[in-house]
């Protein structure tokens, strides 16, 4: 299992991350060092390519920048994102909550289609891969109720481009 970094989680946070996370067996972390200069969709694409599995961002804006979450799901990658309130945490902070989040994603990816997207919740007491939110493709309109009610998928981004907190 490979899974990076993308550029909008701070170098320092991913280094510790991943210096934490190291010699784990099965999977190995990277990250995107900033001013790379690489557009998204171009190195997500090139590290699909190269058998990644997963990426995890700083990017809790991600749904106004869809054509970037598109990417995401278009390359088969698992994507991670965190929650608006994340941009006030200060960097030990930032560092923590991905630490403390890092079991459920491990746990999430193994569960998870490929393309899939989720939502890490700003929650610090129960940590589960099952507390994550789907991130809906903007492209397709809002799923419609299904015969056993409606779709948690519709239901947690229901006006998703007129929230902020997406």
């Amino acid at each position: 299992m490979k899974i990076r970094l993308d550029e909008s989680v701070a170098n320092r946070i991913a280094r510790a991350v991943m210096e934490i996370t190291d010699n784990r067996p099965g999977y190995e972390v990277s990250f995107i060092r900033h001013g790379d200069g690489s557009e998204d969709p171009d190195w997500i694409r090139k590290f699909a390519a190269e058998d990644g599995t997963a990426i995890v961002s700083g990017d809790y804006n991600i749904l106004q920048h869809w054509p970037n979450l598109i990417a995401y799901t278009e390359s088969g990658l698992v994507s991670f994102f965190p929650p608006k309130a994340y941009k006030h945490l200060s960097p030990y902070s930032k560092a923590a909550f991905f630490l403390r989040w890092w079991p459920a994603i491990i746990e999430k990816v193994k569960v998870s289609a490929r393309g899939e997207r989720w939502r890490l919740p700003m929650q610090w007491a129960e940590v589960s891969h099952t507390k994550l939110e789907p991130l809906k493709d903007p492209r397709f309109p809002r799923e419609e109720e299904s015969d056993v009610g409606q779709s948690t998928t519709s239901a947690t981004q229901e006006g998703f481009f007129d929230r902020d907190d997406n």
